[in-house]
């Protein structure tokens, strides 16, 4: 009986299975992120999300809206945007969904070459 308790009341409450809305947070050197996630749409095996990135690189990225896609349990998340030099940078994070963890690449590519960062493993946890 507890057993059945517990799927009704994940069912219920749209826990855990492969909703990414909410805030996430990681770091690589050099970078803290957070990504909110604030809407997810759903079409079958693939969803569409939307939200904001926001860094605490103030030179590179202050924050701005991020778009990506969700299939399965893989996610693509991008954002482009500045900080308070004038450069445009563009933020990207790919990587496998498992409930509260994202795990996966940070990858930076902007016109100021001090906030480039290659691809280097991020792990992003939910709030």
């Amino acid at each position: 009986m507890k057993k059945w308790i517990v799927c009704m009341a994940l069912a219920v409450c749209g826990c855990g299975g492969d909703n990414l809305v909410g805030t996430w947070k990681g770091s690589v050197p050099g970078w803290n992120v957070t990504v909110k996630v604030d809407r997810q749409q759903q079409s079958d095996a693939m969803g569409v999300v939307t939200g904001v990135i926001s860094t605490d690189k103030a030179a590179c990225f202050t924050n701005a809206i991020m778009s990506g896609t969700i299939a399965e349990t893989t996610v693509d998340l991008g954002s482009a945007g500045s900080g308070s030099a004038s450069s445009s940078t563009l933020i990207r994070i790919q990587g496998e969904f498992d409930g509260d963890k994202i795990t996966g690449y940070f990858n930076v590519i902007s016109t100021d070459s001090g906030c480039d960062q290659d691809r280097i493993p991020m792990t992003l946890t939910r709030q």
